[in-house]
């Protein structure tokens, strides 16, 4: 990630593509309410470019998201992007509402996204237009958004783990890429990593979107505590 953000033709940000997720897994089950709050430093090519703040709230039948993501074109130029969401859900991590907004050296746009069983309207503004664009979806699906890192929290908590070598296929949408996709994922091994000097032992997936593979390294609490595009040069950190 750090991929194409934006809203193509109104407020774009271009520069790596992630292509995303039928699901297999099942929601862990946690408290009736809960809240988890983190930070994931992004890295291009060993320099830090960016940061994303993240919150996720759960009770029981619901999980709400929110984030706010700031950094800047690691392809060149003065761009600086901010990226603010919110996403709500069902207990199944199954999208019901989603809202984007962003800035790119000043210049704003929207996205916002009402779900409907199998379908999704997804509202584009900026630059004093709006234009309205529909998805097509099968019964399980999340999302995934270009450049939004905190997404994949909620696909390392569908994903079932020690369920062997056969990769397992998740159905995403993409609302900056006004398109969905497929992934496959499979578990390679268990890992002990070092993050920020201490180790934490995690589990190390492979997402692979046929175009791109993308590594996590999920912690015991399903949480990706590292995320690694070795094609692009970006690697992201849990820094808490």
């Amino acid at each position: 990630m750090i991929m194409r953000a934006g809203c193509r033709c109104f407020t774009a940000v271009t520069t790596m593509a992630f292509v995303w997720l039928t699901f297999g897994g099942t929601p862990q089950k946690g408290p009736k309410v809960s809240r988890q709050e983190g930070e994931y430093k992004i890295f291009a090519s060993g320099k830090e470019i960016g940061a994303e703040k993240y919150a996720v709230v759960a009770s029981a039948g619901a999980v709400t998201s929110t984030s706010t993501l700031e950094f800047r074109n690691p392809g060149g130029g003065p761009q600086k992007i901010l990226l603010e969401t919110k996403l709500e859900m069902d207990g199944n991590y199954v999208p019901r509402s989603y809202e984007l907004k962003s800035e790119v050296d000043g210049q704003k746009g929207s996205i916002l996204g009402q779900f409907a069983p199998n379908q999704v309207i997804f509202e584009y503004s900026g630059g004093g237009r709006s234009i309205r664009n529909g998805l097509l979806l099968g019964n399980r699906f999340t999302i995934l958004d270009t450049n939004v890192f905190h997404h994949f929290i909620f696909l390392a908590r569908l994903f079932k783990y020690n369920g062997g070598a056969n990769p397992q296929t998740f159905e995403v949408v993409i609302p900056q890429e006004k398109d969905t996709g497929t992934l496959k994922i499979r578990e390679l091994n268990k890992e002990t990593i070092l993050i920020k000097g201490k180790k934490v032992n995690t589990v190390h997936l492979l997402v692979d979107s046929g175009a791109l593979q993308i590594h996590l390294w999920v912690d015991s609490e399903r949480v990706p505590r590292k995320i690694a595009v070795p094609d692009k040069g970006i690697e992201v950190q849990h820094s808490n």
